[in-house]
């Protein structure tokens, strides 16, 4: 359960809070936002009819209040919801100070590849505001909270006063501004090194810059613009150390020949401070200054720490700057063999002038195949890369991201290493690694999430007894993120069903919202790393063999979950009853929300989830359980409850089925759909039809688990979804007020609100 610590920093912090709303906002609207806070808490858990009712009662009211008003009602909830994540990271820091990764069994490496979409919900002003915050209430923790109460007043009172949402259009470099600011952090980065030394090999990537895939404002000059961005944050590192060494050798007469040295060391970070051509042969220049000044520090015996750190960062980053994976669609980069205009070649041209001198690896670790579904996908991928880059010098990444891609992939592969002798060219230049990514958001926007996961079972299993007959070593990339849907739980509950070379080079995306809540501090990075190694030495990867009845199961949710997608009156629905129709004015990220397929129902795959999140239903998730469960047969049910105690896979499922449940307001949801301009008719069928899949969908939980307690496996958990779950709903009430009054600013502050209390934006 939460600890009566976290709940006294909570209730503290809250507390300051009101009076910092009350100071900034006046004693009216401060009553009026209480009232309705207390109002909000009497609602805790209770009946989906009782929590609709009520917020029917406030939308009556507050229908009435003036937009600027309603805009700082939003505010402070949503300052509310944040402050309580705030306080929780922080708590998690304190209790983690003493934290120590101690294993016998280690994985080779961990990597973890960043993007920002759609985290942008929140403005960088605010977030590098929340990360002083933290930072006073660890200090809280471990002192005592009255020390830090004024000082957490005065910054209360400028976060009442700032835009949590952006309310322009982010830009790429943006993105490229908010992973930065937390992965490139120099306690981040003093952290990596630290765990390097132990023998916990942990590597930084990131996607913002390259990945073209459906992004009409990436090209070669975003990849530039994010290597040069980089490079800034790790000369400012460098420089910080070298002028503290400098001082140090101020102190001796030893030092003047160190000094001089320095100076001269200092003159080759000037040269490298742009990326552009030939950037290679500088950076090598650099190495070569780097090693002289070493030999002479070295010879003196006055080798400090803080050169030792630049030494370090240069290891983990040979060409000083975050390393990119880039990524284009399967049908662009076949454009691409035939006119060397598309952006991707432009791309890989520009990587080619800029790498000369040193390996291009250093700058962009792989090129990644988006909706790769035949060997011709690969081929032209490969033709491309060797075109322009002279031979294969990155590795090209097959991405297997939709049922077409997972069914085909060993066939796919096999024709690849048939046409273009690629097992041999990934033993000379990769020491026999050969990389495949899956992708976990589209399979299951098309599938449903239980299918979805078998399909990446079979596949991953599949492709790994192909390769190590091929003598190579695979190694799979996930493109997991954060949320349910796209793969995301517990780290052991991520890795429990994964073939063993998955696990071996652990690679994973890390999205949104997660990046902040696990890169913003380095005790809370440590123990991220920690469950991995742990996880690593628990598992005991085996293929598995599902039983017909698990495979049932699974055929009936597709069935059911492709039924409802294909529904035009579903289609119907999600844009009258979701913010589906406004996702455009939201402004959360740099790409399109919606992909350039014809048709008007073509929503990637995070906004599709984000839609079900803000109206408090998470649809894609459970939808087809409850169905599937109620068409087996009594036998078939008793041996699923055998194969549930057995199946990782199947475990994992289930328990984020109950974390996804646990978060569910029926009726918050409910207040949506009577608010919508769906017919009354076509209002009572979806409302029937969602309350009955629903009650199968909870029926099924209890059953196959034996529990009442969704969150059985980790109560905290469900203690704090219990705690902040009402606490969204007047944010529910007011987004539907701006979706009214089409205020895109008001909009804008109540999804980044809920996205804050539901702890996820896509």
């Amino acid at each position: 359960m939460i600890q009566p610590q976290l709940k006294n920093l909570v209730f503290v912090s809250v507390k300051i809070l009101g009076d910092a709303v009350r100071e900034v906002y006046g004693e009216p609207l401060y009553r009026e936002i209480e009232a309705l806070r207390l109002r909000m808490k009497k609602v805790r858990n209770a009946e989906a009819s009782i929590v609709e009712g009520e917020l029917n009662a406030v939308y009556r009211k507050l229908s009435k209040t003036k937009t600027e008003d309603l805009r700082q009602m939003a505010k402070a909830f949503s300052l509310m919801l944040e402050l309580i994540n705030t306080c929780e990271t922080a708590y998690r820091s304190y209790r983690l100070s003493d934290f120590k990764i101690s294993a016998e069994k280690k994985p080779r490496s961990i990597v973890y590849v960043f993007t920002s979409h759609p985290t942008e919900s929140r403005s960088q002003g605010f977030l590098k505001l929340l990360g002083v915050i933290e930072d006073l209430l660890i200090k809280g923790l471990e002192t005592d909270l009255e020390s830090i109460r004024e000082e957490l007043l005065y910054l209360l009172r400028i976060a009442v006063r700032l835009d949590l949402a952006n309310n322009k259009k982010p830009q790429v470099k943006d993105e490229m501004d908010h992973i930065f600011h937390y992965v490139l952090d120099p306690k981040i980065l003093l952290e990596q090194i630290r765990l390097q030394k132990k023998g916990y090999f942990v590597k930084f990537r990131t996607w913002v810059g390259g990945d073209k895939d459906g992004h009409p404002k990436v090209g070669s000059a975003t990849m530039q613009e994010s290597f040069n961005k980089s490079r800034k944050r790790f000369l400012e590192g460098i420089k910080t150390y070298l002028h503290d060494f400098e001082k140090e050798m101020l102190l001796i007469e030893e030092g003047d020949k160190i000094r001089r040295e320095l100076k001269s060391f200092q003159k080759s970070l000037t040269e490298i401070g742009i990326v552009k051509k030939g950037d290679g042969k500088r950076i090598g220049r650099f190495k070569l200054r780097l090693k002289k000044l070493h030999d002479l520090t070295d010879r003196l015996k006055l080798t400090s720490p803080k050169l030792d750190m630049v030494e370090c960062l240069v290891e983990l980053y040979p060409a000083l700057v975050l390393p990119l994976e880039i990524r284009e669609d399967s049908g662009l980069i076949r454009n691409a063999v035939k006119d060397q205009k598309e952006p991707i070649y432009k791309m890989l041209l520009t990587l080619k002038d800029i790498s000369a001198g040193i390996n291009a690896k250093w700058y962009v670790r792989g090129f990644v195949i988006s909706m790769c579904h035949t060997t011709e996908d690969m081929l032209a991928a490969i033709t491309i890369t060797r075109r322009a880059l002279g031979s294969l010098h990155i590795p090209v990444i097959p991405l297997f991201e939709d049922e077409k891609g997972l069914l085909s992939a060993k066939e796919i592969l096999l024709g690849a290493f048939k046409k273009a002798n690629l097992p041999q060219e990934h033993q000379e230049r990769w020491d026999g690694l050969f990389e495949v990514m899956v992708g976990y958001s589209d399979s299951s926007k098309e599938n449903g999430v239980l299918p979805a996961r078998l399909l990446i079972e079979d596949a991953l299993f599949d492709i790994e007894s192909f390769l190590l007959k091929q003598k190579l070593t695979p190694v799979f990339f996930h493109g997991s993120g954060g949320s349910t849907s796209r793969g995301g739980g517990s780290v052991l509950e991520q890795i429990s069903w994964l073939p063993r070379s998955a696990l071996d080079i652990y690679k994973v995306t890390i999205q949104g919202e997660m990046v902040q809540r696990t890169f913003s501090n380095p005790r809370i990075m440590r123990s991220q790393v920690g469950r991995v190694v742990e996880g690593y030495g628990q598992v005991r990867p085996k293929r598995p063999r599902h039983s017909k009845e698990v495979q049932e199961l699974s055929s009936l949710i597709q069935k059911s979950y492709r039924e409802l997608v294909k529904d035009p009156s579903f289609h119907e629905l999600t844009s009258k009853a979701t913010p589906y129709d406004f996702l455009d004015l939201l402004k959360m990220g740099s790409r399109p929300t919606k992909r350039s397929a014809p048709g008007k129902f073509s929503l990637r795959a995070i906004p599709w989830i984000l839609c079900w999140t803000q109206t408090r239903l998470l649809l894609p998730i459970w939808w087809g359980i409850g169905f599937g469960w109620e068409n087996l047969s009594s036998d078939q049910k008793k041996k699923l409850k055998v194969a549930f105690k057995t199946s990782p896979v199947l475990q994992t499922y289930v328990k984020n089925l109950g974390f996804t449940l646990a978060k569910v307001e029926l009726g918050v949801w409910n207040f949506h759909l009577n608010h919508s301009d769906l017919e009354t008719s076509e209002r009572k069928r979806w409302k029937g039809m969602i309350t009955t899949e629903l009650n199968l969908s909870h029926k099924f939980f209890r059953e196959i688990t034996g529990e009442t307690n969704l969150t059985w496996y980790r109560p905290w958990l469900g203690e704090s979804i219990y705690f902040r779950s009402s606490m969204i709903h007047p944010l529910n009430v007011i987004q539907k007020l701006a979706l009214e009054r089409r205020d895109h600013v008001l909009l804008r502050e109540t999804v980044t609100g809920i996205a804050c209390g539901m702890l996820t934006t896509g």
